[in-house]
């Protein structure tokens, strides 16, 4: 078994800023579906400048208004105090925009959610599909074509020639996205009444076989072909999901080579 991999701040901040390459990228979301220290890490990372922004309007919100200061105030002597004047209030705003950030990491607010791969995104809006969402899509062969050949130009992959899977009635494909990359679903209705999806991503250059796995109390199977990362969800069975896992992933390493 291969040691897991190792990443630096450096490699992380730059998933998060979003320069990571694809080989990286797809390094990182794999290891964040397993790695609660590796997610913890990236929260660190992540400067919550939502939550302070927010936490500074509500005490701006608060504060007393400012007194009249024209009629009030003399008229300093000189452009030099006016300007001190000036440079201290902006001071003052940004000691309060410090102290605000320091409570913030320090237990005041609400901290951001740990980053999350992309199997996580696609797990959870795959838990909102039910027998109702997709038992009455039908499309004639030519819309089914139609679609496919929108997604295919979106990937960069040729899905016309989807394998027919037992126990699998197509129903739609849709091209959504995933941190400016194309996420591709294609989805399924299994003759039970589950729906299963088959996405795909960009991903590195690196082949991954067939992993079966879990994620959000659905079954998953992942496997990468070099440039692509593929997952295939649904259901809690395990074995109808990698039966048809295996007629997908030899289709996805046909059309690689």
């Amino acid at each position: 078994m291969s040691a897991a991999r190792t990443f630096s701040d450096e490699d992380l901040t730059a998933f998060l800023d979003g320069e990571a390459d694809d080989a990286l990228e797809a390094a990182i979301s794999a290891a964040l579906e397993t790695d609660e220290a590796l997610a913890e890490r990236m929260a660190g990372l992540e400067v919550p400048m939502a939550a302070i922004a927010g936490a500074y309007d509500e005490l701006l919100a608060s504060a007393p208004p400012m007194p009249a200061l024209a009629p009030v105030l003399p008229e300093p002597a000189n452009t030099n105090a006016r300007l001190s004047w000036a440079w201290g209030l902006g001071t003052f705003g940004t000691g309060i925009a410090a102290g605000l950030a320091v409570a913030l990491f320090t237990g005041f607010g609400t901290p951001e959610p740990a980053p999350r791969g992309w199997v996580s995104f696609v797990a959870s809006y795959q838990t909102l599909y039910t027998t109702a969402t997709l038992e009455d899509v039908s499309p004639s062969a030519q819309e089914a074509a139609v679609q496919l050949a929108a997604v295919s130009e979106g990937i960069g992959i040729d899905l016309a020639a989807l394998p027919q899977t037992e126990g699998l009635t197509f129903k739609r494909a849709q091209l959504l996205g995933f941190n400016g990359k194309p996420l591709v679903q294609i989805s399924y209705l299994r003759d039970d009444g589950t729906p299963v999806a088959l996405c795909i991503i960009p991903a590195g250059p690196d082949a991954q076989g067939l992993n079966m796995g879990a994620a959000e109390g659905l079954d998953v199977a992942r496997w990468n072909t070099p440039g692509y990362g593929f997952l295939l969800i649904g259901g809690q069975e395990g074995e109808p999901l990698q039966r048809e896992a295996e007629t997908f992933q030899q289709w996805s390493q046909d059309i690689a080579t």
